[in-house]
């Protein structure tokens, strides 16, 4: 059960979209300390934003190693031939090397 008291508008932290100054603030944190310990990051770095959100945020968007762009024939059909052999449910979950 989610408690109503530790919203972020009622603790003061910011919503909305990231500015730049803050994916700078989450990146070098990052970068000097390390991953994890989410839920002390945000005051650590000197950010107003909930651990949950820096978390997500450096996951989907600033990791280093987050591919970009198209994806490659060899994945598309490494893509399709999972599918094909397992359906939708085990695609999504397969990790490839």
């Amino acid at each position: 059960m989610r408690n109503r008291n530790s919203s972020s508008s009622a603790a003061g932290l910011k919503r909305g979209p990231w500015t730049q100054e803050e994916d700078e603030l989450l990146s070098s944190y990052i970068k000097r300390e390390g991953e994890g310990r989410w839920r002390t990051l945000p005051k650590r770095a000197g950010l107003l934003r909930c651990g949950k959100s820096c978390r997500l945020r450096w996951m989907n968007y600033l990791r280093p190693s987050i591919k970009r762009g198209q994806i490659a024939p060899d994945e598309e059909d490494l893509i399709l031939r999972l599918h094909r052999l397992l359906g939708n449910r085990s695609t999504t979950t397969y990790h490839s090397p």
